[in-house]
């Protein structure tokens, strides 16, 4: 064997080891650098405050949630099935802006719509609950929303309009 054809050979023998051990340290304390709750999906701001209500009334609560959210199934069947046209369109070799715009439109308004349904039923339902129950309530919305919104329009409220 000729020297240079070792020296190459050792010189890809000790990068390959690296790089192998490169890749199994990032997999080991990857692992251990992702908490298991990020892991996990977040729970809906409504559905998560309601954990603020005495056990009676967050089990109704959560049930009046479930079955607006059953009621508006339909709808949001139909905004993945626009969602999934719009990736259809998109992917087609002739590409179509207005119709990708027109597929992700429907989906929107689908979306909002069926958001508008599950608001309108939890706003009915408050109606019903004690001052101090809203406001446990209230409260609870406001801790449960994702930190970077928390940050952006303040823990208590919106942050004042800029000039």
């Amino acid at each position: 064997m000729s020297p240079r054809l070792a020296i190459v050979l050792g010189v890809s023998l000790i990068l390959n080891v690296f790089l192998v051990g490169l890749g199994i340290g990032a997999w080991v304390t990857g692992a251990r650098l992702v908490p298991a709750q990020a892991a996990r999906r977040p729970a809906p701001n409504i559905w998560a405050a309601g954990d603020a209500l005495p056990p009676a009334e967050r089990d109704a609560f959560h049930q009046m949630l479930r079955e607006r959210a059953q009621a508006v199934q339909p709808e949001l069947k139909s905004v993945r099935l626009a969602r999934r046209e719009a990736a259809a369109l998109i992917s087609q070799p002739n590409y179509d802006p207005t119709a990708v715009g027109q597929a992700l439109q429907r989906a929107r308004e689908g979306e909002m719509h069926a958001r508008g349904e599950i608001d309108d039923a939890f706003s009915g339902y408050l109606s019903h609950l004690t001052p101090p129950e809203r406001a446990a309530l209230a409260e609870a919305m406001v801790r449960n929303r994702p930190a970077g919104l928390r940050k952006a329009v303040g823990a208590t409220g919106p942050a004042p309009s800029a000039p």
